[in-house]
């Protein structure tokens, strides 16, 4: 990862940690879509933008957030339909490890584009398409969906397994576009040409990690506890700084 990390930061080196430098302060709105409870909303607080609103398809996320954060503007938004909002309304937007499990993408950038002020910036992050994409295990539960449905029905229950994977209400496999079932990897040039249809243009790309998926199952089979739980741990801490690969992350801006 090559951006450069201010100290007033409160992220690691992460895929936050590369938006919450290039949010822009001092601006009137800001958007996060994909929100989730908005942990990452709230972490843009010394910012000093004058409104913070976070929009996600997971009803339960939102209810969430709304809990936690009831300083915030958290929305419900449907997959599909428009946020009710008028044009031209955001001075910035992120859209963090959200494309990837969606099935209308160029839909999705569009109303994004159609939301952002003129000139406005558009942070995106997602994981990127390389060597070691095959141990995302994100698409474990598409790959290998009975021990999936085993795993966790033992870790949590059956009925908490069919509303999260089955009859999600929000059109949701996990956390994936039912329509989609796959949790995509991007190259650059992929990436590129996904924002240039729909209005954008690319100003810089960055990213982190190279062994990151390998590291992590290692981790989580060694667990973080004992001494080779921490020491891969710091591995990938390391290999995050040092390698820009496995995620992908990228600044655009609206055309006019």
């Amino acid at each position: 990862m090559r951006t450069k990390i201010s100290p007033e930061s409160p992220h690691s080196y992460s895929p936050h940690v590369f938006a919450w430098e290039y949010v822009p302060p001092a601006t009137d709105t800001h958007l996060d879509f994909g929100c989730g409870g908005g942990a990452f909303l709230a972490s843009l607080r010394p910012k000093g933008i004058r409104k913070l609103v976070g929009a996600d398809v997971s009803s339960p996320a939102i209810a969430a957030g709304r809990q936690e954060f009831p300083d915030l503007t958290l929305l419900h938004c449907p997959q599909g339909q428009r946020l009710p909002m008028p044009d031209r309304t955001f001075d910035s937007i992120t859209l963090l490890d959200v494309i990837e499990h969606v099935h209308e993408q160029e839909e999705l950038l569009r109303e994004l584009h159609r939301l952002l002020k003129d000139d406005g910036i558009l942070i995106v992050t997602m994981p990127g398409k390389h060597v070691f994409s095959f141990l995302d295990m994100g698409n474990f539960k598409f790959i290998f969906p009975g021990i999936h449905r085993w795993h966790y029905c033992r870790t949590h229950s059956l009925q908490e397994y069919e509303q999260r994977y089955v009859s999600n209400p929000d059109g949701l496999v996990g956390d994936v576009s039912a329509r989609k079932r796959w949790h995509e990897h991007f190259s650059r040039r992929k990436l590129a040409g996904l924002l240039g249809r729909s209005g954008f243009a690319v100003e810089s790309f960055d990213g982190a990690g190279f062994f990151m998926r390998p590291l992590a199952i290692l981790a989580r089979l060694a667990g973080t506890g004992g001494r080779l739980g921490r020491f891969l741990l710091n591995l990938r801490s390391k290999d995050i700084r040092r390698f820009a690969s496995a995620n992908l992350f990228c600044l655009a801006r609206k055309r006019p």
